[in-house]
């Protein structure tokens, strides 16, 4: 009989070491991975509580903020569909995009936050309160630029050009975040393609605002002074077999070096590409961060260059005149503009305030100078008057960039201001419209209307 008791005991002893070893694997071992799983009930059911902090603009204006309902459950708001490519999006069934993403321990309250804090918290069923985060952004520029594009598909990027914090960033079409989750398989659909960011990810021909680049390496080479003369009285010439044309000739016989960047002087800027040749110009344009995705907290793309050097004539021409194989993000744009305007240097973009990082210099003061009195000449008298601002000098240049396929071509502009002699650029832009046609009739003007508004913003 005691053996038999013996024997029983020994039995429920196992069975229960069993238990204990099953109930401790799922428990513990197991436990991360089964409260990571989308469907586990009670993650969905903490996530649901979770307060996200608030996102504010520079000014303290409120762009994204969490109300929670008597039932302790917080909803995402967001001010309106123009800031929609600026900020991104939350959602319980989609994830999460853009700054929500990329400040999303902060803003869910985490980062900081210990596993004691967490655990606690848990125990005492805390709501878990996110952090309030401030971006470099400005509200009323941010819908400014929105209301500019007016529907049409492009994108727009204003910067800080001394410190390269993002203003404005827009993308056209867009959407409602408010409306994400009704809205997501129509979005994804929609031939716009309205969940792509453009300003950071669209990647277009340059056309003639690539001549930024090849007039700053020209100079910085020595292959070129500004009292050079480039004779083009008829504003085409042959290059490699293939007719280079003006679209922006002034008419004139002769044009200096100034006047040629100015006008955006194919013929003159296939001869100074010839000069460069392939290697140095791929050089520069890597210098100045084509080659490279632009730092910034939500993901960027990087540009590109013709792949197999060296380049033929006709290939090289084409490059010059920001055609052939060559693609910029409307982003990298406005860091090149911003870099012109700071005498060579190019800033690292951030859409955080008061977060500004390092600044690489690309050219010399003396380049980014004689290059910025093109850019003042090309608003001036130039191509891109559109661009002007009454009472203020604006460095700019457009350009209109073959998109192939018999389509209309993009609409292009950049530049900054102010940009007198003795001013100190305070914005930097970039404007493209898609297949808008000409950069003096489709995106001049919307740089126009914005830098007024920058400009008159304290």
């Amino acid at each position: 009989m005691q053996a038999n008791i013996y024997r029983a005991l020994n039995l429920m002893l196992a069975l229960f070491l069993l238990v204990a070893l099953w109930l401790g694997y799922w428990g513990v071992a197991r436990a991360p991975k089964l409260l990571a799983r989308e469907d586990n009930p009670r993650r969905v059911e903490a996530e649901r509580r979770v307060q996200r902090g608030r996102v504010l603009d520079r000014h303290g204006t409120l762009l994204a903020w969490s109300e929670v309902d008597d039932d302790g459950y917080a909803e995402r708001h967001y001010a309106g569909d123009w800031l929609a490519h600026a900020i991104g999006y939350y959602s319980l069934r989609h994830g999460v995009g853009g700054i929500e993403a990329a400040l999303d321990q902060e803003l869910r309250g985490q980062a900081e936050r210990s596993a004691w804090e967490a655990w606690r918290n848990g125990l005492l069923h805390r709501p878990q309160v996110g952090q309030d985060v401030t971006l470099a952004l400005d509200a009323k520029l941010q819908q400014a630029a929105s209301q500019a594009l007016a529907g049409r598909t492009g994108a727009v990027v204003l910067l800080d050009a001394q410190t390269g914090e993002v203003l404005a960033l827009v993308s056209q079409p867009t959407f409602d975040p408010n409306r994400l989750d009704a809205d997501w398989e129509a979005l994804r659909e929609a031939p716009g393609r309205p969940l792509f960011n453009r300003a950071t990810q669209g990647l277009y021909p340059p056309g003639a605002t690539f001549n930024l680049v090849v007039v700053a390496a020209a100079l910085e080479e020595g292959l070129t002074t500004p009292d050079e003369v480039f004779q083009d009285k008829h504003g085409r010439a042959d290059v490699g077999g293939t007719a280079v044309r003006c679209a922006n000739h002034p008419g004139l016989v002769a044009l200096d070096l100034l006047q040629a960047a100015a006008y955006g002087c194919n013929v003159a800027f296939a001869r100074l590409s010839l000069r460069l040749g392939s290697y140095r110009l791929t050089d520069y344009a890597k210098t100045f961060g084509i080659d490279r995705a632009p730092g910034l907290e939500m993901p960027t793309v990087t540009g590109q260059l013709a792949g197999t050097l060296p380049l033929s004539s006709k290939m090289l021409a084409l490059t010059g005149s920001g055609q052939g194989e060559t693609l910029v993000s409307p982003l990298q744009m406005a860091l090149i503009a911003a870099a012109v305007a700071a005498d060579g240097q190019l800033p690292s973009p951030t859409l955080l305030l008061n977060h500004a990082r390092f600044a690489r210099p690309v050219i010399s003061p003396e380049s980014g100078r004689l290059v910025r009195q093109a850019m003042v000449l090309a608003v001036a008298e130039g191509p891109a008057r559109q661009a002007s601002v009454a009472g203020t000098t604006v460095a700019g240049k457009v350009g209109t960039a073959e998109g192939g396929g018999g389509l209309v071509p993009h609409a292009w502009f950049v530049g900054f201001a102010p940009a007198g002699p003795s001013e100190t650029p305070r914005f930097s832009i970039a404007v493209v419209v898609e297949h808008g046609g000409r950069g003096n009739r489709a995106a001049a003007p919307i740089a126009a209307q914005l830098l007024a508004l920058a400009l008159d913003t304290p």
